[in-house]
Parts: C-alpha cells; sequence; structure tokens
C-alpha cells in the first residue's frame, strides 16, 4: 500500500438530488435510494420511492453498476457513512440527497466499500459529522478523504482476505449463537426437571 491519496483524485464523490413535494408527481417518475435503504449489511430495497426527474437530473443521478453510497446523514452519528454497493438491482434508480454517491474511475468498488466501512466502524465519519441533531458527513469533505492507496491486483488480494475473515467471524458469529439458545434451552430443561422432583431420586410413595 502507497501513500494515502485523496478519495476525488480516485473516483466521482457526489450527493444526491434534494427531494421536494413539487417533485411528488410528474412525467418522469423514477425510483430513488434514501438512507433508509443503505443498511450494515447492504441495500434494503423493500422499500423504495419515486419522484420526478428531468432527463437531465435522471442523466446525472442515476445509479450505475458498482457505484458505491454511503448514507451521508442520520440522527446518528455513529450511523454516518455506512457504505453499500449499487449491483443494478433496479433499472434507472437514482439517489437522493441523503447519501452519498461514489463512482470508481481507479479503485474496486469492494476495496472502497471496505475502507468505508472501516472508517464508519472505527468512529472517523463520526468524528467528522457536526451538526446538532443530525449529523452530516458532506460530499466535499469526503471528496477530500484520505484513502490508502495500492494498485489493482493488490486491492483485489486485500478484499479476498478480508471477505473470508469476515466469513469466517459471521460463521464464528452464528455458532455462538446456536450455542447461547442451546444453553438457555438446557437451563430452562434443567428447572423445569428439578421442579418435577426428577433431577434426584425419590420414593414412588412419596406424594409428588
Amino acid at each position: 500500500i502507497r501513500d494515502a491519496v485523496q478519495l476525488d483524485e480516485l473516483a466521482e464523490v457526489r450527493l444526491g438530488r434534494q427531494r421536494s413535494t413539487k417533485n411528488h408527481q410528474g412525467p418522469n417518475m423514477l425510483p430513488y435510494l434514501r438512507a433508509a435503504n443503505v443498511t450494515w449489511g447492504g441495500l434494503a430495497l423493500g422499500d423504495v420511492y419515486s419522484m420526478h426527474f428531468s432527463v437531465a437530473e435522471a442523466n446525472t443521478y442515476e445509479l450505475a453498476l458498482g457505484d458505491v453510497l454511503l448514507s451521508e446523514a442520520s440522527g446518528s452519528a455513529s450511523e454516518v457513512g455506512k457504505p453499500a454497493i449499487w449491483r443494478d438491482d433496479i433499472p434507472c434508480c437514482c439517489f437522493q440527497n441523503t447519501l452519498i454517491r461514489v463512482r470508481s474511475r481507479e479503485a474496486l468498488p469492494e476495496y472502497l466499500r471496505l475502507f468505508f466501512l472501516r472508517e464508519a466502524l472505527t468512529g472517523q465519519f463520526a468524528q467528522a459529522a457536526p451538526g446538532v441533531g443530525i449529523h452530516h458527513l458532506g460530499a466535499s469533505r469526503l471528496a477530500k478523504w484520505a484513502i490508502p492507496w495500492c494498485a489493482i491486483e493488490d486491492q483485489r488480494v486485500l478484499v479476498a482476505n478480508v471477505e473470508r475473515q469476515l466469513s469466517l467471524a459471521e460463521a464464528m458469529g452464528t455458532a455462538i449463537e446456536r450455542a447461547r439458545l442451546r444453553s438457555a434451552a438446557l437451563r430452562r430443561s434443567i428447572l423445569e426437571r428439578a421442579f418435577a422432583g426428577q433431577l434426584v431420586p425419590r420414593d414412588p410413595a412419596d406424594e409428588p
């Protein structure tokens, strides 16, 4: 990994289109994503709204395969900067100004997402997101963000290694949760047997 570079040297960074009541209806209604559609586990596309975009606006704000979306604002600073990759799941989909789009020119989208995920989880974005009530990351601030840079092949290796480790961690978490549920069930069973007199020998002639 070489010295860090500014994000706008590697990608276009753009804030989404502002939502307004005058665009609730119109001749060119298009789906758009908002901050609620970006989760820690990726994109949640079960509740996507639509609004009018002019042809020029649609050309500017339409998402493309591989775009990385980050939550620009949140009532909780720790939620700012959650990233997800757009996989072209909805045709002609745009994005609102509660999201920032990072369109890579020289970096793997997966590499950018992992870097943004680290910055969000470690609180770096939260520290840089001012606001009272609503915390804003800001597209201009993100564009100047320093990001470690390496060759594309090195990015592929890094992404593969990190995703493998994350898969192992997820599997461990699932196993731990299953063990926790089994332990809770075992405790209930022991208590039920204890109060039913099944844990110690007893005289069959005695009352239960």
